[in-house]
């Protein structure tokens, strides 16, 4: 029996050599899939590469993990935001976005650059870029492994000139807000600043999600609806994350964790 619409649901996808990935299908029609076991990229806040980088995922896995949905929900659309840098399993991105028949969505750190740039102008539906600051020394530290801020801002301004209106509303922002860091005034001037610059665009307010010995939280909800107010109030089209992503299994790699931890035990 196929999941109610409204439901969301969190796929764990063994793979043949004993490695887990998942899939998350939300109740809005989207399929967010995995496209990589871990993730090299090293955000500190983030389950999916808090065990490091052990491979790509292929084609034959990724649609391994399509069908896996599809026996209790019904996509309707992909995005590829699940663990791991979609950038870093190029082929892959780049086949399913212009051969699977499916509307590919992407959620990228924008590195390397080059791989960036071409993914802007490939028939995708919609790329979220996660920046999470626009102040270097923070952007740094909470993409140790991404690329230069100024540098990712400065290929998305040269490329934004290129885009179709049409392309330039599907990019996304993605801000994930995290008490003490990112949500100070400085660092919410930095961020207008460039949502002024990319006027189409959509910020991404996102909250973290609970993970084993974080140190990092989100504010609290009264303060997430001040600096949304403070967005919106600048003219800056502004979506607040879904709450449901706050629970224990509402973000990606919770369960490719566990599975790893499964599988360190057993070796």
């Amino acid at each position: 029996m196929a999941t109610h619409p409204m439901e969301n649901q969190v796929i764990p996808v063994p793979l043949a050599d004993g490695y887990v990935v998942e899939s998350v299908f939300y109740g809005s029609g989207t399929l967010c899939i995995s496209t990589q076991v871990g993730c090299a990229v090293g955000c500190p806040f983030c389950a999916s590469g808090s065990k490091g980088f052990f491979r790509n995922v292929s084609m034959e896995e990724v649609l391994q993990q399509i069908k896996a949905a599809e026996e209790t929900t019904h996509p309707e659309r992909i995005t590829l935001s699940g663990i791991g840098e979609p950038l870093h399993n190029w082929n892959v991105t780049q086949a399913l976005i212009e051969t699977s028949g499916w509307p590919v969505s992407v959620t990228t750190t924008g590195f390397p650059l080059k791989r960036f740039r071409a993914l802007l102008h490939l028939p995708h539906n919609g790329v979220m870029v996660s920046l999470h600051s626009a102040v270097p020394s923070t952007h740094k530290r909470l993409v140790p492994k991404g690329p230069d801020c100024n540098e990712l801002l400065a290929c998305l301004h040269d490329e934004w000139n290129h885009l179709s209106r049409n392309k330039k509303r599907k990019i996304g922002i993605n801000y994930l807000l995290l008490e003490g860091i990112n949500d100070l005034p400085e660092e919410l001037e930095a961020m207008a600043a460039v949502m002024r610059s990319l006027p189409e665009a959509t910020l991404h307010l996102l909250l973290c999600n609970p993970m084993e010995d974080s140190t990092f939280q989100s504010p609290p909800d009264e303060r997430l609806q001040e600096i949304y107010h403070f967005f919106r109030e600048q003219g800056i089209h502004c979506r607040r994350a879904n709450s449901w992503r706050r629970k224990e299994d509402g973000g990606c790699g919770t369960l490719m964790v566990r599975g790893l931890n499964g599988r360190e035990e057993r070796a």
